[in-house]
């Protein structure tokens, strides 16, 4: 019972953790010009469509094939601890939100080596054949739900 109640207060110590460094984050490159959005915007390691109707009607995203298979990866492993399409739970944070803040490199070393500090739960999965051969494509699929360009849901993969 104790190990319960102290997990739960440590996970929400982190998750208040990571919220004020969300929060403050932002204002760090508040001088710095809203030119380079635009640069960045055209050039995105992913290709997505979600303007599209299945043969239900039902609005559908298509995605390249690196996309796709970063989101089976995520939902294959990551989506256990940080929830569905990336958008986070009760002990791990959004990803959506956290690729805001980070670049690729770092993304690779938490995933590669895991997440030592203030959390400190993330296991590495450097060696997980299950995911250490996806990590860019994990990363494209991230990407593509952090810019909002990939709606929530099981894209399609548009051979």
């Amino acid at each position: 019972m104790n190990l319960h109640y102290s997990f739960g207060l440590t996970s929400l110590l982190a998750g208040l953790s990571f919220a004020v460094g969300i929060a403050v984050l932002p204002f760090a490159n508040a001088g710095a010009g809203g030119g380079a959005e635009e640069e960045v915007a055209t050039d995105k390691p992913y290709t997505v469509d979600c303007e599209q109707k299945d043969e239900n009607g039902q609005a559908v995203c298509l995605t390249d094939k690196d996309t796709y298979v970063g989101w089976r990866t995520y939902h294959a492993t990551c989506h256990v601890c940080h929830g569905q399409d990336a958008v986070g739970s009760s002990f791990a944070p959004s990803l959506v939100e956290r690729l805001r803040v980070i670049d690729k490199p770092r993304f690779e070393d938490v995933v590669k080596n895991g997440m030592k500090g203030q959390m400190g739960v993330m296991p590495g999965w450097g060696e997980n054949p299950n995911v250490k051969g996806f990590i860019d494509e994990l990363y494209v699929y991230l990407q593509a739900r952090s810019d909002g360009a990939l709606k929530p849901g099981r894209p399609q993969w548009k051979k």
